[in-house]
């Protein structure tokens, strides 16, 4: 199972260059909200993704990730 820890900090500072650093997304990934949700639903390992300081985002990006897990049955999120 991969856990993996997310500023909301950090992603507010640099967004996409952050998730794709840490979230390991492909080079095609396209830097935009349906891309990551695209990203998100095609994993294909148990994930579990958590949020620290999640009022630092957008509700877009944080529906994103919540939309995301409702849809794959390899991730999960949780936020603080």
């Amino acid at each position: 199972m991969n856990i993996v820890i997310l500023d909301g900090k950090k992603i507010k500072l640099k967004t996409h260059d952050y998730l794709i650093k840490k979230l390991d997304l492909p080079d095609y990934y396209g830097r935009n909200l349906d891309a990551l949700y695209d990203c998100l639903t095609s994993i294909g390992v148990k994930t579990e993704i958590h949020l620290i300081n999640s009022n630092e985002i957008s509700k877009d990006l944080y529906d994103t990730f919540y939309d995301a897990a409702c849809e794959s049955n390899y991730l999960t999120f949780s936020s603080d």
